[in-house]
């Protein structure tokens, strides 16, 4: 039985000197969900650290919320911080303001709608290059697809194309390595064990290159519209311009961060829609109905309402960034539990997003749960986070993941064909192993009956 002290539960199974850390390694999305059952706020061993994982949708919004108390820290922020540097995505409180000033502008909605002109260009690229009949391995053709995307967004100089492609081929070991070391004993950490070696040859490979790419632009000094060149040029409020260790770790966070959750978010996309081919086919009607057969367009997003839902409603089965840490900055309160200062404080948008107290049918892919009609609880849905510190290129993840798959289901049948399913790869990100699916050309069939009548 749980040990329960001042609110906070105590998990069984912590073994010495290790703690947790074998199902944390093992499975961790099932020891993750086993955890409300033993209260609201849980403590886990990671170790010799603890850490205490918070269970309830408004006990993690108080988190989110409030992120002068709840600052990011914790070991994953901190693994994130050693692999892509104090970006955005793990800088502190205090920094956090003045570079979210620095890129604000570059999400801004009159940007975002020329960043759609690339992102058409780039899904017409890949869905016309598919043939009738293909098997493709949709993670690959995902990851392709928004690497060229996000790349042409922050450079478009050829100087940069191999940092991308570095920075690419280095995803799988970073975002395995970071999870990985984060759950790790410190020790074990600085250990020249094969995931540690793999790890720092793949994270170094990637600041090399991110590294060298900036170095040119300084060099050349011209102006090419992109996103490097408007962090080169930036001034903080008291005129400073930002350091070379500033702009490369925004420019990693953008790159690493941008790549795979948009990446891993649409081959889940892909994956649902063949396993629940009737919601298919209502996706199929929609996008016939506001594309025919071409590729989607900025002006289409406001008709695309279905197509939203349903990455929306993939982002809740499997939110790409699926743990998450946290530090307390001074005592705090949570519930009836008094956090003292330098807790570390751990929330999964996955625990949340699938606990059956909050969602109903947690397991059930449901697009139409997300119509405007529909209750929900506040704070079950948290794939970018919350509050001052919400993804900042949520709304760019969106527009390019809904002009991808309505093109894709206009244009194609999927199905899986018999194929394998894949096997969820809990690392950094959810990611889908080895997604392979069967795509039939639709342009020479009939509109659906629900069209013509």
């Amino acid at each position: 039985m749980a040990k329960n002290h001042g609110g906070i539960t105590h998990a069984p199974g912590a073994l010495p000197i290790i703690g947790h850390l074998l199902p944390l390694l093992r499975d961790p999305l099932h020891f993750l969900s086993t955890l409300p059952a033993y209260g609201d706020l849980v403590q886990i061993r990671l170790g010799p650290q603890t850490a205490v994982v918070v269970c309830r949708p408004e006990l993690v919004q108080q988190v989110l919320l409030n992120d002068r108390i709840y600052d990011k820290g914790g070991p994953i922020i901190e693994r994130v911080g050693n692999a892509l540097g104090d970006g955005i995505a793990s800088c502190p409180h205090s920094a956090h303001r003045r570079q979210r000033r620095s890129l604000q502008p570059a999400f801004s909605r009159t940007c975002l709608r020329e960043y759609a002109t690339i992102m058409t260009g780039r899904i017409d690229a890949l869905t016309t290059g598919w043939s009738d009949g293909q098997t493709v391995e949709v993670g690959a053709q995902m990851y392709g697809l928004a690497s060229d995307t996000i790349a042409r967004t922050l450079f478009t100089a050829e100087a940069a194309a191999p940092a991308v492609e570095a920075v690419t081929a280095s995803l799988p070991d970073i975002f395995r390595g970071i999870y990985q070391q984060a759950v790790l004993p410190p020790l074990l950490r600085r250990l020249p064990l094969p995931p540690n070696v793999r790890y720092e040859r793949a994270r170094n490979r990637a600041w090399a290159a991110v590294s060298k790419t900036i170095s040119s632009y300084r060099q050349d000094g011209g102006p090419h519209g992109d996103v490097l060149s408007m962090l080169l040029k930036t001034q903080d409020d008291a005129g400073e311009p930002l350091s070379d260790a500033e702009i490369h770790a925004q420019i990693m966070t953008l790159l690493v961060a941008g790549i795979d959750t948009t990446a891993v978010a649409l081959t889940w996309a892909v994956h649902l829609l063949c396993q629940y081919p009737d919601v298919q086919e209502r996706l199929r009607i929609e996008t016939t109905e506001v594309l025919g057969t071409r590729t989607a367009t900025w002006e289409d997003l406001p008709r695309l309402d279905l197509a939203r839902r349903v990455i929306t409603e993939t982002l809740r089965l499997y939110p790409p960034g699926w743990i998450f840490t946290r530090t307390t900055s001074a005592e705090a309160r949570l519930a009836d539990a008094v956090i003292p200062p330098d807790t570390t404080l751990v929330y999964s948008p996955y625990l949340i997003h699938r606990d059956p107290r909050f969602n109903a049918r947690p397991d059930v892919f449901d697009p139409d749960r997300w119509l405007p009609e529909r209750e929900h609880t506040r704070g079950t849905l948290i794939p970018f986070g919350g509050g001052a510190r919400k993804c900042l290129g949520d709304n760019y993840a969106m527009t390019l993941a809904t002009l991808a798959l309505s093109t894709i289901v206009a244009q194609w049948r999927l199905s899986h064909g018999g194929l394998p399913i894949p096997a969820v790869e809990p690392r950094m990100t959810l990611a889908p192993h080895k997604v392979q699916v069967r795509v039939e050309s639709l342009e020479s069939e009939p509109l659906a009956d629900s069209i013509r009548q």
